[in-house]
């Protein structure tokens, strides 16, 4: 009998594998898609019911374990930590964006700045963007962040701003 590995097995036909999937890691991403649904439809009915359950007091990527809560739920939380490890939020008008604790740097490993907070207190991108004219505030902008630019992006352009 000729064993191979489980890493082998895994792999692609095409790359000399026999194209099993890892179940792990497709159990993660269909528990990230349970998610993704909730994310993106919180008023169904599921979306409620898990809320009122058991993150009532925040959102659902704020959402924590407790003692008690149930084997799907406790799931669904993992699939929420992988998707998070994902996500980058679009600016838009920055009021939900946290500065120094939300990844919305399209770039880096953290996706979050490097310059440490120090003493401001500005705290959600919305404060670094001129009421007026919707684009960013650049004198803020310098006097904040290291090397006197941040890593802004333009979500609707797709252009570094």
């Amino acid at each position: 009998m000729h064993w191979i590995s489980w890493d082998t097995m895994c792999r692609r036909k095409g790359e000399g594998g026999l194209g099993f999937r890892d179940l792990h890691l497709f159990n993660l991403a269909m528990l990230a898609r349970q998610a993704w649904r909730l994310l993106m439809t919180p008023d169904s009915l599921c979306g409620q019911v898990l809320k009122a359950k058991y993150y009532r007091n925040c959102g659902l990527l704020d959402a924590k374990e407790a003692p008690g809560i149930s084997y799907t739920w406790r799931s669904i939380l993992r699939g929420i930590k992988a998707l998070k490890d994902g996500l980058i939020w679009c600016v838009g008008d920055g009021n939900s964006i946290k500065i120094w604790l939300n990844p919305w740097i399209p770039r880096g490993v953290t996706r979050m700045p490097i310059t440490p907070r120090g003493h401001t207190l500005i705290t959600h991108i919305s404060d670094l963007i001129d009421q007026n004219t919707g684009d960013w505030d650049q004198v803020l902008v310098r006097d904040i962040f290291w090397g006197g630019r941040c890593a802004t992006y333009n979500c609707h352009t797709g252009t570094d701003g």
